[in-house]
């Protein structure tokens, strides 16, 4: 098993989620699936329209980057030799059409020497002269993100969690902009949460600076990805936030407690909105979202201090 940003995976689960995705985008250009019984042709699916094949493959456990490329490039050399020791049982299953493009499809794709070893086998398998292959025969090589649209699609309607996101990034590697009104305004209120009896914690205000900018550029980022990936929920999550927005405002000019408390209490309540709002997104998804919408409500207010 693997642990992907679309999910956890063996071969036999990538290859499912990999059909259904195939049948849902391809469907209407008459994709056929290619089931491994009676016999493993080198090919999982066809689409007969335009003569792409397709073949899936996921690793069993995390492998090193070059343990990963000597994986694949053994998978894509034992399974294109496959078309031409079954040339006869692939013809007469997939007729007069002829296969232009071989896609390798897999969670994801590290290396570049990948690519070479691709090309190199795109010639040799031409030089055959199968009745299957066109002479503009093509090796392509894709990872997951190819199909982001269409895996959260049907992770959702399965009911499962939509996964964004892969690891997080470390705020000490990532350089912020210089300072502009927008950060003056972050700077201003996070100096009034960093009083410790009665001084401000220089140290602490610099640090807490830094974090709440970057959640704040993150936020924006994310949420991109989001709309790239799965427009339909990133246009409910826009609809959750903006619905709060306006109570936050009226909120702060009412409350009478501890900042830090006040600030907890907008993230929680955000995050409690948005997952019911949208039950199908991932816990880390919405707390990530409602942090880091906070930290932009800072920044560009409504959130104010007093």
């Amino acid at each position: 098993m693997i642990q992907t940003q679309y999910g956890t995976f063996n071969g036999d689960t990538w290859e499912d989620l990999c059909q259904l995705v195939f049948k849902s985008k391809y469907g209407d250009q008459n994709y056929q699936e290619m089931p491994a019984s009676p016999g493993d042709f080198g090919i999982e699916g066809f689409i007969k329209n335009n003569g792409v094949a397709f073949q899936c493959y996921c690793p069993d456990r995390h492998y090193t980057q070059k343990e990963l490329y000597d994986k694949q490039r053994d998978k894509i050399t034992k399974d294109l030799n496959k078309l031409k020791k079954y040339e006869a049982d692939i013809e007469s299953r997939i007729g007069s059409n002829k296969i232009k493009e071989w896609i390798f499809l897999s969670p994801s794709i590290t290396d570049n020497e990948l690519l070479k070893h691709s090309q190199t086998k795109q010639e040799e398998v031409k030089l055959w002269n199968l009745s299957i292959i066109a002479s503009d025969f093509k090796v392509i090589l894709k990872d997951a993100d190819f199909y982001a649209k269409e895996i959260h699609e049907i992770q959702s309607a399965k009911g499962n969690k939509l996964i964004f996101l892969s690891a997080l990034d470390d705020i000490e590697n990532i350089p912020l902009k210089d300072m502009n009104e927008y950060e003056k305004n972050i700077s201003r209120k996070n100096e009034k949460r960093c009083i410790f009896n009665g001084a401000i914690d220089e140290k602490k205000h610099n640090r807490l600076n830094k974090i709440t900018s970057k959640k704040w550029t993150d936020g924006d980022t994310f949420l991109g990805k989001i709309e790239k990936e799965a427009s339909e929920i990133y246009f409910q999550i826009i609809r959750v936030i903006s619905q709060y927005e306006s109570e936050v405002e009226e909120l702060c000019i009412t409350w009478q407690g501890d900042s830090e408390v006040l600030i907890s209490k907008i993230k929680d309540e955000l995050g409690v909105r948005i997952g019911e709002a949208i039950p199908s997104l991932g816990e880390a998804e919405r707390y990530k979202i409602a942090d880091e919408t906070t930290s932009k409500w800072l920044a560009l207010c409504p959130l104010d201090i007093e």
